[in-house]
């Protein structure tokens, strides 16, 4: 199934002798990550060389549109230099099979883990952003606040049946989104990664390689800058015990954003962090559930009530609205 798949790619006097293929993350109902470690022989008598892909196997044809995603990156700045996305290789319809190049390296949350001190790095991931954010594709759906939010409120009832004591807090906060929302509509849509967070960045020397175009679109930029801060937030938590951990890297993040001509409004970063503690608390109890999800989740909502809510403002309790 692989060989004439890979036969562009590989190039005309190679062939494949062996392949294997090893689990790397398994999402249930939606998509399956797979390493498959190739085997290439040469001709005259070349010795064979061994090659690395990314196989991601899809439920439905998302794989395709990610294909294309990739492909128009590469053509706007991201096929070669310090910045990059993988090469997308093949993709196969009948298997719903996306076959991309491996991104050596080592991933930004590792770094991160090693040394909280990691200031080239944090500038990287900056500018790798800000290159995303203006490279002018235009391809990808075009996703609203208002189907933002609707993905939220899904969220919610699963979440209200094994957290009930926080679902009036979370209606509370899913009302104070849309509220916030419509203040400060008027934003320019672009091209986002709409997952960014140190997963999805790989570090290997001074190049840096976005991963996990799933969920690319047509939204507001600054999305991608609040996901990405409270991802390290979160990070700082999982890891650490504290949100507070890895402040520093986030302000620098944020510094080095702004300082590159990313476009910055205070309001809404505040609302777009809320918002990701919202899905981080969604991910925490109903994907990773970790033996502590009872005590992660208060505190990721409880924060996000403190980014959306102003003192002039009847506080909110962790079970509800007094």
């Amino acid at each position: 199934m692989l060989s004439p798949r890979l036969a562009p790619w590989l190039g005309p006097d190679a062939h494949l002798l062996d392949s294997r293929a090893y689990l790397r993350r398994l999402s249930p109902g939606k998509r399956c990550s797979v390493e498959l470690e190739l085997v290439v022989g040469r001709a005259n008598g070349v010795p064979a060389e061994r090659r690395r892909l990314l196989g991601k196997l899809y439920r439905e044809d998302q794989g395709a549109a990610v294909y294309q995603t990739l492909g128009e990156l590469r053509h706007h700045g991201f096929g070669a230099g310090r910045f990059i996305v993988p090469q997308p290789v093949a993709y196969v319809p009948e298997y719903r099979l996306l076959l991309l190049t491996w991104a050596e390296g080592e991933l930004l949350r590792s770094v991160f883990l090693a040394r909280s001190d990691a200031a080239q790095e944090i500038a990287g991931a900056a500018e790798w952003l800000l290159g995303l954010h203006k490279c002018g594709v235009r391809t990808g759906r075009r996703y609203s606040f208002l189907g933002h939010l609707q993905t939220l409120a899904g969220w919610k009832e699963l979440l209200a049946e094994i957290y009930p004591q926080g679902e009036r807090l979370m209606g509370a906060l899913l009302a104070r989104f849309e509220e916030r929302g419509r203040e400060l509509s008027g934003w320019t849509p672009g091209p986002i990664h709409r997952d960014f967070s140190p997963e999805h960045l790989v570090v290997h020397g001074d190049q840096f390689t976005g991963l996990d175009f799933d969920e690319f679109c047509q939204y507001d930029p600054l999305f991608d800058v609040a996901h990405f801060t409270a991802h390290l937030r979160f990070l700082g938590l999982t890891h650490f015990g504290t949100l507070h951990h890895f402040d520093g890297l986030a302000e620098r993040f944020l510094a080095a954003y702004e300082a590159g001509g990313g476009e910055y409004s205070e309001e809404r970063l505040s609302l777009y962090k809320a918002i990701a503690y919202f899905k981080l608390g969604r991910f925490v109890a109903l994907v990773q559930r970790p033996a502590e999800w009872m005590q992660i989740l208060p505190e990721l909502l409880s924060e996000a009530r403190r980014l959306v809510w102003t003192k002039d403002v009847t506080p909110l309790h962790a079970g509800g609205v007094d």
